[in-house]
């Protein structure tokens, strides 16, 4: 008649089920938060279109960057400012940048020798670039993008932009 004890012993198991829920659950977000996203190519990528839309728009060059007898006015004391860059956002590196930025300008027929060249931020960091590798992961993420772009006087100019970013402190355990 009065069968409590078969109340008893399913609450035993719906207490184990809970236990078996609530420690999958522990698990998936201890997994999902226990790895950082390594952001630092995106994160060079953004900084490249950022530049690329500094020096160009709509194809043309911007007539910040060169005047009108094609002389260049950006160097890199005054690249920073003009492009509105910022590379002191983390007060934590204060001795060594975690940035580089290199832009060349070449003719189209002679990508070997650039016409025009600007770099600012941590040149230390190039040599990453060249052992690159996944193996690696502690280095520098490096990212080059190129473009063709125009002058007033429709001369054309090809653009390469090196992004450099390490940060590999606080992107890569």
């Amino acid at each position: 008649m009065n069968k409590y004890g078969t109340d008893k012993i399913i609450s035993v198991y719906w207490f184990g089920i809970l236990i078996i829920v609530a420690g999958g659950i522990f698990a998936m977000v201890y997994t999902f938060y226990h790895h950082p996203y390594d952001v630092r190519e995106l994160e060079a990528n953004i900084m490249i279109n950022k530049i690329a839309d500094c020096l160009s728009s709509e194809g043309k060059i911007n007539l910040n960057i060169l005047d009108d007898t094609e002389k260049f006015l950006l160097n890199n004391d005054n690249f920073l400012e003009i492009c509105n860059v910022n590379f002191d956002v983390e007060k934590k590196w204060e001795d060594e940048p975690q940035y580089y930025v290199e832009i060349n300008f070449y003719k189209p027929g002679d990508t070997d020798n650039p016409i025009f060249e600007i770099s600012n931020g941590n040149k230390n960091l190039i040599s990453s670039c060249i052992i690159q590798n996944e193996e690696y992961e502690k280095l520098a993420r490096c990212v080059e993008k190129r473009f063709y772009s125009l002058t007033e006087n429709n001369n054309q100019y090809l653009i390469k932009i090196l992004s450099i970013i390490r940060k590999s402190e606080k992107n890569v355990k």
